[in-house]
């Protein structure tokens, strides 16, 4: 691995990057971009790890924005990023993965094998930018992340401190690794020595082969691939005995799921953690020996400053509901370009999550829902996520969102999107009195929209906002 990396930072090097330049990948999750990762962080320049599901104008978007000087990508994109050479001037090289390397292109394969003298790393500070991470944009344009090298210190030593990591553990990458995930993984096999088994694009038989082949021993994924294990139902095909640590994070997840996915991997309890990629991402984090109730979130990490308050910025008591905010060293040094975007979420020092919740009387916090996440029903609020709770019991919902819809009476009504059970068949009277039998008449759906899957984000998540545009 030393070796390659040392190649692949010299042949950087010879392309003109240096300090502070920034170097975007557009890689499959497969081990280039790992080697690319390390190579990049060496030199002391930037890495934007990019999702190769995105499309040319949303890439140009984004290259206008970062100014990257080298693009490593495969020879599957190589022809994209030739065609924009003219529009995005930064861009000296294109490195291109695979054996058809075109005129103009140059070979991965041969400068990661090209034997060269070593590179000494570029000496950093805490503070300078190691990461641009675009944000999904799936309601607005991608903001670009700003990780430094202090940010990334902190996932290896807030895992160790929770879940008491060692050598001898093997993380399983099930998210992208254009996405927080990737960095933080890659930078832990460095830090602490624990390897990194890299699952490539999301399928529930391969996530259950991969466990088995590897003994994976700890992962952290989203509620949609749990779904997607559960209802493949094969866990009793695999020896899944290696696993230790299963916490689901990146969205919110019902107690319901929570508890029957523990279930059904044969798990103690299935872990929840909390964070955002501008924190770094982890806030707080589920104890393996944890018997406090399903749906918590864990405590916040040793270190991290975290409260909930009201739309005052003062602290709410134990059991009310408030923001999540967050101040320290884990917090991101801003938004790349966009200061009023920055100012926006940070405020007086402390980073606005966006996402309310509750802390008992123990310590352990609560998600409720995004601070957008409330429907206003004629004066009452009504919190998306105690409606899904709800839903996700019943015995033939899949999965399920509920979104706000106009109201000319009330304002806004309550309308669940709702995707069946395989072989299941269900109507719009049955969800709505089914849901008239556990909640105030006022949180009840006015109705309910049938779908065979619900649309998701690049990283896997429910894609509210598009599904919020089919009310508007």
């Amino acid at each position: 691995l030393g070796r390659l990396v040392n190649n692949l930072s010299a042949g950087l090097i010879g392309e003109g990057v240096r300090k502070g330049d920034c170097v975007v990948t557009f890689l499959p999750d497969a081990m280039e971009i790992a080697l690319s990762y390390y190579a990049i962080l060496k030199v002391g320049a930037i890495h934007a790890p990019l999702d190769v599901r995105l499309k040319g104008e949303e890439v140009k978007l984004i290259f206008g924005d970062a100014k990257p000087v080298v693009v490593i990508t495969t020879s599957q994109f190589q022809d994209m990023f030739l065609s924009m050479r003219g529009e995005i001037p930064s861009i000296k090289s294109i490195i291109v993965v695979g054996e058809e390397v075109k005129e103009g292109c140059i070979s991965f394969n041969e400068m990661k094998n090209r034997a060269s003298s070593r590179v000494i790393p570029v000496e950093v500070e805490d503070g300078d930018t190691a990461l641009y991470l675009y944000t999904s944009g799936t309601t607005a344009k991608p903001k670009g992340v700003m990780v430094t090298f202090a940010n990334l210190d902190w996932f290896p030593k807030d895992l160790h401190a929770i879940w008491k990591t060692n050598e001898d553990d093997i993380y399983m990458l099930s998210l992208p690794a254009s996405h927080i995930s990737g960095p933080i993984l890659f930078n832990q096999t460095i830090v602490k020595g624990i390897a990194t088994s890299i699952l490539g694009a999301f399928n529930p038989r391969k996530w259950l082969e991969n466990v088995e082949k590897n003994r994976v021993t700890i992962l952290h994924f989203v509620p949609p691939m749990a779904n997607a294990l559960i209802q493949l139902n094969q866990f009793d095909k695999y020896d899944l005995s290696s696993l230790r640590g299963v916490a689901l994070m990146g969205a919110y997840s019902t107690p319901g799921l929570v508890k029957e996915f523990g279930e059904k991997m044969g798990l103690r309890r299935c872990l929840q953690g909390y964070g955002l990629t501008e924190t770094s991402p982890l806030l707080t984090l589920e104890s393996p020996d944890s018997n406090a109730p399903l749906g918590n979130i864990g405590k916040p990490l040793p270190g991290k400053e975290v409260k909930i308050v009201d739309e005052d910025g003062d602290e709410v008591p134990v059991g009310e509901v408030g923001e999540i905010v967050t101040r320290g060293s884990h917090v991101m040094k801003g938004y790349h370009n966009d200061p009023e975007a920055t100012e926006e979420i940070i405020k007086d020092g402390w980073l606005h999550t966006g996402d309310l919740a509750r802390r008992d009387e123990e310590g352990y916090i609560y998600i409720v829902g995004r601070t957008q996440d409330r429907i206003n029903v004629g004066g009452l609020m009504v919190y998306v996520s105690e409606v899904e709770d709800v839903l996700h019991h019943h015995p033939k919902i899949k999965e399920v969102a509920v979104v706000s819809a106009p109201d000319p009476k009330r304002g806004e009504r309550i309308r669940a999107v709702v995707a069946l059970k395989e072989g299941m068949e269900a109507t719009d009277k049955e969800i709505i009195d089914y849901c008239r039998e556990k909640m105030a008449d006022y949180k009840v759906p006015k109705e309910v929209e049938f779908r065979e899957s619900l649309p998701k984000t690049k990283t896997g998540k429910i894609a509210r906002g598009e599904l919020a545009k089919t009310n508007s």
